[in-house]
């Protein structure tokens, strides 16, 4: 009997093993599954992400609601580029945009660029650091740029790298500039 109840027993005990192996599978299968599906969505989440953040898939449209408008900044110069910019024609004023009068010159360069018939405008602003070389006590027009000094607030057109004009008072400034507007 002994040999019986000891078959029995291996019988029962490979039984066991059978079960607890079949259990052990089908955690490692869904615990496999779960891992499998949270790095998927976690790409997914990162392509979308990259995808709004670059436009190219534009959620944010007109036709949503939502308006959102991206400005390029290409009207500010340097003091150094007053003479060398890719237009044959062109204006730049130079006064300092941290002054309390800026915004009237903002306001007269907004009217300015409103009109059709318009030379491209560039700003230098005086209040960067940078431009200090620029600036001077008394107007000196020179072809040079590193003897060129300019007063706040100057007006000058160039044609074709040479300075053709200048103007140096607000009045001057806003009257050159509005006979171009409309």
């Amino acid at each position: 009997m002994k040999k019986k109840e000891y078959q029995k027993r291996i019988e029962k005990e490979k039984r066991d093993l059978r079960e607890f192996n079949n259990k052990n599978e089908g955690i490692n299968v869904r615990t496999f599954m779960y891992i499998t599906l949270g790095v998927v969505g976690f790409v997914f989440l990162m392509f979308a992400f990259t995808k709004i953040k670059t436009g190219e898939w534009n959620l944010f449209t007109k036709a949503n609601g939502i308006k959102y408008s991206a400005e390029v900044q290409t009207t500010k110069i340097l003091c150094g580029s007053i003479l060398n910019r890719e237009d044959s024609e062109y204006y730049v004023l130079a006064f300092e945009m941290q002054e309390d009068n800026a915004s009237l010159y903002e306001s007269v360069v907004e009217r300015y660029n409103s009109g059709s018939n318009t030379l491209p405008l560039y700003k230098v602003d005086f209040s960067n650091s940078r431009n200090n070389i620029c600036k001077g006590d008394s107007l000196s027009l020179t072809n040079d740029v590193t003897s060129l000094k300019l007063v706040v607030p100057t007006l000058i057109r160039v044609r074709n790298g040479q300075i053709v004009e200048n103007y140096t008072s607000y009045d001057s400034i806003k009257n050159v500039l509005f006979s171009y507007v409309d």
